[in-house]
């Protein structure tokens, strides 16, 4: 495929389990090859059976290299659960010349970092929202600049230490090592989320299979993250438990039929369900009416959770749903009522890449590849990954390397 490095994105969701294998250069991303399995083993985005996931994930890897024909030995690899909290820190240093170095901002950027993390979080990432010079702010790229004081205000995301160790855990069982854990909507923002919407304000919202992750951005840097614990599944087992279906018939007709809002053709349209080898009518309306239902008390939530983030205002943000749960149909235009707030279906807009995984259920595997392409060769913050220390140890470009298998 020519020069190059390959990167491995690795989700380990709800409902699924993906990797992609894709090529990357300065100014390309070609997918190489991709892997898809049912989950098995994780429950609203938590790993409760390692046995099950690792198994898991040793099927979908050795689907994805029979594809790319790429020995896949480390991946990057999401992580989202309730247990995520996101807030902010402040560092300062006095310069140690009359000139901002890369060296007082690797050190303002440690002392932000020295804050009190709890015992059962770990630091995920730290990334820095602004950079004060001698009291100017709204700084992004202090390098060079003259002065005497440098301030950084950064945005920390802290993860469950146990739901970390899982996830490096399972992986070690499948036979690979885990270069980097990206916080799941980073990585979603990474693939559907265009820099224009960063810079004049975007909230993005990841409805998955078993969570539903919500994170803010403004003037091009990350402001805040909630998660919620409602995603897809929870739809499809409204419809098993309220038409009184196996699981897998309730996914069935919820993908087939499932819309959010109601359709006048649908009143009176029937159609024939299985049930324990049995064949019976319902109507489509009953579907949509669970459907709405479950989509209305999401919505709500959604709202609550961001009007609870730390520093939002009302503002004309630009609102993007993406995830598995984004291909309900109706669900971005109630979405867009109940936020007042113009809303797209976010897609991937890779060049060249298949239709099949630019939709947004893959936005997440995708933005995995995306998001470590662009810290490698873009530079990017000081944004870091522990796996055992409460501590700012492992810094991105100790990292170099790891990401990429020739």
């Amino acid at each position: 495929m020519g020069e190059g490095s390959y990167i491995t994105g690795l989700d380990i969701g709800t409902s699924k389990i993906a990797a992609i294998v894709a090529r990357v250069t300065e100014t390309s991303t070609e997918v190489a090859g991709m892997g898809v399995v049912a989950s098995a083993g994780v429950r609203k985005g938590v790993i409760v059976d390692l046995e099950s996931v690792a198994a898991a994930i040793r099927e979908v890897v050795k689907k994805a290299k029979a594809l790319s024909g790429v020995d896949i030995k480390e991946v990057c690899t999401g992580l989202s659960d309730v247990n995520i909290k996101s807030f902010k820190s402040t560092g300062a240093v006095v310069l140690t010349t009359d000139v901002v170095t890369q060296r007082d901002i690797d050190k303002v950027m440690e002392t932000a970092g020295t804050v009190y993390v709890p015992l059962d979080k770990e630091i995920m990432h730290m990334l820095p929202i602004e950079y004060v010079v001698d009291g100017e702010g709204q700084i992004y790229n202090p390098l060079g600049m003259k002065g005497v004081r440098l301030e950084a205000n950064v945005q920390i995301v802290a993860g469950s230490a146990n739901s970390i160790h899982n996830v490096v855990k399972c992986c070690e069982m499948a036979g690979l090592k885990v270069a980097d854990c990206v916080f799941n909507p980073l990585a979603s923002a990474a693939a559907v989320l265009r820099e224009d919407e960063k810079d004049y304000g975007a909230i993005l919202i990841d409805a998955g299979g078993g969570t539903t992750d919500i994170a803010l951005f403004k003037n091009g840097s990350f402001m805040g993250a909630a998660v919620i614990d409602i995603g897809g599944n929870q739809f499809t087992n409204d419809i098993a438990v309220g038409l009184r279906l196996p699981v897998y018939e309730a996914e069935r007709l919820k993908k087939a039929y499932g819309m959010a809002t109601f359709p006048d053709e649908y009143f009176g349209e029937e159609i024939t369900v299985t049930a324990n080898k049995e064949e019976r009518r319902i109507s489509k309306s009953f579907i949509t009416e669970i459907i709405k239902a479950r989509s209305e008390e999401l919505a709500g939530m959604i709202k609550e959770a961001i009007l609870g983030i730390p520093g939002f205002s009302w503002q004309p943000w630009s609102v993007v749903l993406t995830g598995a749960v984004a291909e309900l149909k109706g669900l971005e235009g109630l979405i867009s009522g109940v936020l007042d707030l113009p809303v797209r279906v976010g897609v991937c807009e890779w060049a060249g890449i298949g239709d099949k995984i630019r939709g947004p259920m893959y936005s997440t595997t995708v933005g995995l590849i995306s998001y470590t392409r662009k810290r490698f060769y873009e530079g990017g913050s000081a944004d870091t990954f522990t796996t055992g220390q409460n501590s700012m140890s492992k810094w991105f470009k100790g990292l170099v390397g790891k990401f990429f298998t020739k």
